[in-house]
């Protein structure tokens, strides 16, 4: 072997055993740095979707609960004349209204307004009608008691509306 042939092939050598150049590492880093950012805000994203997603949740079983409450409870108290005060017209579901509406802890406790993570609110009122029969309307609304100081309070809510009948003779 001659001496030029053994100096071609220990460049050749040399050549691919350099490795990467600082620009290389520093390209892949600059790439590397950006998938991950766009990870942990794809993680916030997921993060504020679940308590949306939790708070919703939290809300329609809170409505209906209370909506189930009051189709459960008796049309008449005494006589078949005197309305229960459960469903006596009156009510809000847009402000809180004294013995219209309920407080409740992140556990779905009741509790006082201060402590409380939601509120129920519902508004009664008479439906006219032909028949021999008394006919309210129920509105429900629960919302968190987050107010101005969360973005999605007003996402997080549930309405429901049902109707209640009792006969009259």
């Amino acid at each position: 072997m001659t001496m030029r042939k053994a100096i071609e092939r220990k460049v050749n050598v040399t050549r691919r055993e350099r490795g990467f150049s600082l620009i290389e590492v520093m390209i892949a880093m600059v790439i590397l740095t950006v998938g991950l950012l766009s990870l942990a805000q794809m993680m916030v994203l997921s993060t504020n979707a679940n308590t949306l997603s939790g708070r919703m949740t939290s809300c329609s079983a809170l409505a209906k609960e209370q909506l189930e409450r009051l189709k459960a409870a008796p049309f008449f108290t005494v006589a078949p004349t005197v309305r229960n005060p459960l469903l006596t017209a009156g009510g809000d579901v847009n402000a809180t209204v004294a013995g219209y509406s309920q407080f409740y802890d992140g556990d779905g406790l009741p509790s006082v307004a201060g402590n409380a993570a939601f509120e129920t609110r519902w508004l009664v009122t008479d439906v006219p009608t032909v028949m021999p029969l008394q006919m309210v309307q129920i509105q429900m609304r629960c919302l968190s008691t987050a107010g101005d100081r969360d973005q999605f309070a007003v996402i997080g809510e549930a309405r429901f509306t049902t109707f209640r009948t009792a006969n009259v003779r």
